[in-house]
């Protein structure tokens, strides 16, 4: 019986190859044809040594410190509603702390933005270090903030349209969240919500909302993938490599070819870190338009048209991300003063 998925691996450098350029583009639309998971390797500029250690670094703060830099919910000093730490949810299915940061110094110039994407970063100015900190989180963020671009442009270009097709949905101000996150062990017993049989989540099932996630899971097991006969396998660590998967936009904006795959985090019996980025686009990008496929499909993989989450043509990220976060502890009530 298989327990381990079995991913692709999308190689960036050799995509810089104009040669090989078209068949890494084509392996990725590939692989998102069909299991909907990969890994992508050589990503520039992408330390994640230096992550983790910044990872644990933040987390090792003091629990007056990480309040400190709270959102609104649990600091009312913070206006900050958005971006910012958030606590541990003891009563929840999952069970996690996070530290979320946005683009630094970008002229948001939609008109009809919501004021909490404008937010600029709580930064731990107090933590020891943090002027290497705050370096190295302002470079990982350009440096996977490019790596989404180029997917993207791979993507489309193993579409068979355009490698600029995307660009205007997410460039210049995108509202991109890289977040830090750190699950440690429940010291209590876990709610009902976070059990399957035997298996402890820490996580619960789901499929991502937006459009692509790169995610640095490190030497951490505990994510799994719900694989097509419906079975729950491991995704294991792979040294150097960030997990990638798509969200339920983008499956729709390609009519159900690129598979938005449920996946879900399991307690290992010890603490673990991750950071996802998820690379999201403007406030006003129209995200309700579909992908204009020139090629054929690379395998059986059935199209669907029928996305629990679409959104309808016409409608704007912005207002669809706000109203899709509510339904997340660390988002509950986001909107109240």
């Amino acid at each position: 019986m298989e327990t381990k998925a079995q991913l692709p691996v999308i190689d960036l450098k050799k995509a810089q190859d104009k040669t090989q350029r078209l068949q890494v583009a084509e392996e990725l639309v590939t692989a998102l044809e069909t299991v909907g998971f990969l890994y992508v390797v050589n990503a520039p500029g992408v330390d994640l040594e230096t992550l983790l250690e910044n990872t644990k670094r933040f987390f090792s703060l003091s629990s007056e410190d990480k309040r400190m830099i709270s959102k609104y919910k649990w600091n009312p000093v913070n206006k900050n509603k958005y971006r910012g730490y958030f606590p541990l949810q003891p009563g929840e299915s999952s069970y996690k702390e996070g530290f979320e940061i946005g683009v630094e110094d970008c002229p948001f110039n939609d008109p009809d933005i919501h004021p909490m994407f404008t937010e600029p970063n709580l930064w731990p100015r107090y933590m020891d270090g943090f002027d290497e900190f705050l370096r190295d989180m302002q470079q990982y963020y350009k440096a996977i903030l490019n790596t989404g671009t180029e997917i993207l442009r791979l993507l489309a270009l193993g579409s068979g349209l355009d490698e600029y097709w995307f660009e205007s949905m997410f460039l210049p101000d995108t509202l991109s969240t890289l977040r830090l996150l750190h699950y440690p062990l429940r010291p209590s017993t876990p709610p009902d919500t976070a059990r399957d049989g035997d298996t402890v989540l820490c996580c619960s099932e789901h499929s991502d909302s937006g459009f692509v996630t790169l995610l640095a899971t490190f030497h951490y097991r505990g994510l799994q993938i719900l694989n097509q006969n419906d079975k729950w396998v491991d995704v294991e660590p792979r040294p150097n490599s960030l997990v990638m998967n798509i969200g339920d936009i983008l499956s729709k904006t390609s009519n159900g070819r690129f598979k938005a795959t449920r996946h879900r985090v399991v307690e290992t019996g010890m603490d673990r870190y991750s950071v996802p980025f998820f690379f999201e686009p403007r406030y006003g990008a129209e995200i309700g338009r579909m992908m204009p496929f020139k090629h054929v499909m690379n395998n059986n993989y059935t199209e669907t048209s029928v996305i629990e989450v679409a959104p309808e043509p016409g409608t704007k990220y912005g207002p669809w991300l706000i109203e899709k976060m509510q339904q997340f502890a660390e988002y509950k009530d986001i909107l109240k003063s």
